[in-house]
């Protein structure tokens, strides 16, 4: 099929715009919208062909084929074999349907045959193709673009250039525990959420984010239903019950439904209809497994009041695994929203052993597999892809509400003689929120395998794991490493310890070459470094006849290096990364792998880097006057980022400057107005990347304007 569009392209391209003399020549343009990367079948922006230069009052007859570049397209399939695509023509008497079918003639590709629309008195006519659908690309920040084309011989002609539709976002970002500890929980008397909250009913909330505003929509024309939430649960004892809200108020609601754990007060929610709509969902009663089908339990009516919740209804189980799910009934289009879903767990019985571990994971929905158009498939429809995260977004990832996981130590070192009983090391898991921390443990080898044990591999808040490093007979010496992963779950996260294990022979020296005692920020301030900028490094045994440095296996550029020092630049590449590990090659020999802290930013001002607006060093004797400019060198300093300038107790102001330092490698440079009503003083200037600060660097200031 790829080849038929490269052929229809070339086709195209080499005629150009000739054809009839009678026809318009018809310009292609359209507003990107942001398109779900978990969905299948996302509706891109309206395209707008300016059709002109031709006939007054003439009617146009011609063909134009669509080719979508960046996924199939994904339209509802009609009767009568075409898809529910439709388009529009408008002569400057208002928009007129155009009744040609919109044919699937490839995965990508679909044909509009016999358009005919009349042009106005001066020759000209727009004609508008909405609802075209297509399955994005599964990466955030991707364009998505389309190229309309005329590919027989009639009136329409177009130049068939690729023009952006849409830009791929992630629609779905959530808080959530992935397991649920079941305890003894006894049913109320009143089933309803007042009671479960007053009796204490066991419970754990989710909270569903957008991931953009709008991501969240209520059912629209040419849609079967509004976006759906699905919950899925698995894993509970014999004898549990599960139930949630019937309806859930979100963020934007006279009162948001919550359980009280998420930061918000105890409320089943209330919604006022009406107005310029809230965030409300709907438990769905008989849906499939996939999220689709059944009916909504509450649809707004309409009108104007206040309507108050406080239902619940059972999540029907089947040998302990069930869904929930939730159907968008109204939203608010230009701002993000966010709900919780707190989940009740009534079990008669204590579990044998105390409490049991069920599994708990999100999607939107309905689920489906289907990336081509369907008669049956819902429209929209939507992969299963776990959500990231949404503390971020609503920006209280440490607001203490949630479990918090935690390691006391990010390396764990073993030397060990090959055929001992080994070494044993202690590493301890500690919950620094609030929650019930539920974790796992697991090993990653690098190098080796089998050679790390450890026990428990499981547990819940704080507990001491133990791990023993073994190399049995026969084991070849050498350097092994494993990253030993705690993870508590997306709302928890996952925390790492590098192992490292020499296994030696008793008569085997130890090894030598390059060795890594300490690695700084560049600017020799405290924190992680930066890709992009500067780093240092101190050891023995740095240099040699070839020295290279790599950070996760990529090369990092030296711009000094001696035997006991080596300043370098940080790789761009690992942009995005918390860590890296750094080796120091000296000829053949490498020094022991060493963890890195990276962070996007982490600005640092070059110690006497601060110059006057005349070039000339800034001190005490030679201060800068006030009301000038003064030019600060630093590194850590990301490109783009909003920069903020603090000089002695005034409030930030932005840099008149900030970017990269002509002719120096990894280093930034900022231009700072000093305030000119700033007295004579010796004091601090301190430049932020958002909230990521330098240390002080002291500047002194002369009054020019007493």
């Amino acid at each position: 099929m790829r080849l038929q569009v490269l052929g229809l392209m070339a086709v195209v391209a080499g005629c150009g715009w000739a054809q009839p003399a009678t026809g318009v020549n018809c310009q292609a343009t359209a507003v990107p919208t942001i398109l779900r990367i978990e969905g299948l079948s996302e509706r891109v922006g309206d395209m707008l062909l300016n059709c002109s230069g031709g006939a007054a009052g003439a009617t146009i007859r011609g063909e134009l084929t669509l080719i979508s570049f960046n996924g199939p397209i994904t339209n509802k399939l009609l009767p009568n074999g075409a898809l529910d695509i439709v388009m529009t023509a408008n002569n400057g008497s208002g928009e007129m349907i155009v009744n040609t079918p919109a044919t699937a003639t490839a995965s990508n590709q679909v044909t509009f045959a016999s358009v005919q629309f009349v042009l106005s008195p001066t020759g000209t006519a727009a004609l508008r193709i909405t609802n075209l659908r297509i399955a994005p690309p599964n990466t955030p920040e991707q364009q998505v673009r389309v190229a309309l084309a005329s590919v027989t011989a009639g009136q329409i002609r177009t130049d068939a250039a690729p023009f952006t539709v849409g830009i791929t976002q992630r629609g779905f970002l959530a808080t959530y525990a992935t397991t649920f500890v079941c305890t003894q929980s006894p049913l109320p008397e009143t089933v309803n959420f007042p009671e479960f909250i007053r009796r204490r009913v066991r419970f754990a909330s989710v909270r569903l984010t957008e991931g953009f505003s709008d991501a969240f929509q209520r059912r629209g024309p040419q849609t079967d239903v509004g976006t759906r939430l699905v919950i899925r649960y698995a894993g509970f004892p014999a004898g549990a019950r599960v139930f949630t809200p019937a309806v859930v108020v979100g963020s934007s609601g006279a009162t948001p439904t919550s359980a009280g754990d998420l930061g918000l007060p105890v409320s089943g929610g209330r919604y006022f209809s009406g107005g310029n709509g809230q965030l409300l969902l709907s438990r769905v009663q008989n849906p499939d497994n996939a999220g689709a089908g059944g009916v909504p339990l509450f649809t707004p009516s309409g009108g104007v009041g206040t309507t108050e919740f406080d239902q619940v209804a059972e999540v029907p189980l089947v040998n302990g695994a069930g869904v929930a799910v939730f159907e968008v009934m109204d939203s608010v289009g230009n701002l993000r929203e966010s709900a919780q879903v707190p989940t009740f767990l009534v079990l008669e019985q204590r579990p044998e052993g105390g409490s049991v571990r069920a599994g708990v994971s999100l999607s939107l929905g309905p689920v489906s597999n289907v990336g081509a158009p369907s008669a049956t498939a819902p429209v929209p429809r939507y992969q299963e892809i776990a959500p990231p995260t949404d503390c971020n977004a609503l920006g209280d990832c440490d607001s203490g509400l949630f479990p918090r996981l935690a390691v006391e130590s990010a390396e764990l070192t073993y030397d060990v003689i090959i055929g001992s009983t080994g070494q044993t090391r202690y590493l301890r898991v500690l919950n620094q929120g609030g929650g019930v921390l539920s974790w796992t443990a697991s090993v990653v080898y690098r190098n080796g395998n089998g050679w790390l044990r450890f026990d428990p591999d499981n547990g819940l808040n704080n507990s001491t794991v133990r791990l023993d490093a073994v190399a049995p007979n026969g084991f070849v010496p050498g350097t092994y490493e494993a990253t030993f992963i705690i993870d508590g779950g997306p709302l928890a996260g996952t925390r790492q310890a590098t192992v490292r294990m020499v296994a030696r022979n008793l008569t085997l020296p130890p090894p030598t070459g390059p060795s890594v005692s300490a690695v700084t920020h560049g600017a020799f301030q405290d924190g992680p470094l930066v890709p992009g900028s500067l780093g240092s490094l101190f050891g023995q045994n740095l240099t040699g006849t070839a020295t290279r440095l790599t950070m996760d296996g990529v090369e990092g550029r030296i711009l000094y290096a001696d035997s006991r020092q080596i300043n370098f630049q940080v790789p761009v590449e690992l942009a995005g990364r918390a860590s890296a590990q750094l080796i120091v090659t000296a000829d053949s020999l490498q020094s022991t792998p060493r963890t890195v802290l990276l962070a996007a930013a982490n600005p640092g001002v070059f110690p006497g880097a601060i110059l006057n607006q005349d070039n000339s060093a800034n001190s005490a004797a030679n201060p800068a006057a006030s009301g000038s400019v003064v030019q600060v060198f630093l590194t850590g300093l990301p490109v783009g980022a909003a920069t903020t300038v603090r000089v002695h107790d005034r409030a930030f102001a932005e840099a008149l400057y900030a970017g990269p330092a002509p002719g120096l490698i990894g280093v930034q440079q900022v231009n700072a107005l000093i305030p000119a009503d700033l007295q004579t003083i010796t004091s601090d200037l301190v430049i932020c990347a958002g909230t990521n600060c330098s240390a002080p660097r002291q500047i002194s200031v002369r009054q020019t304007n007493p």
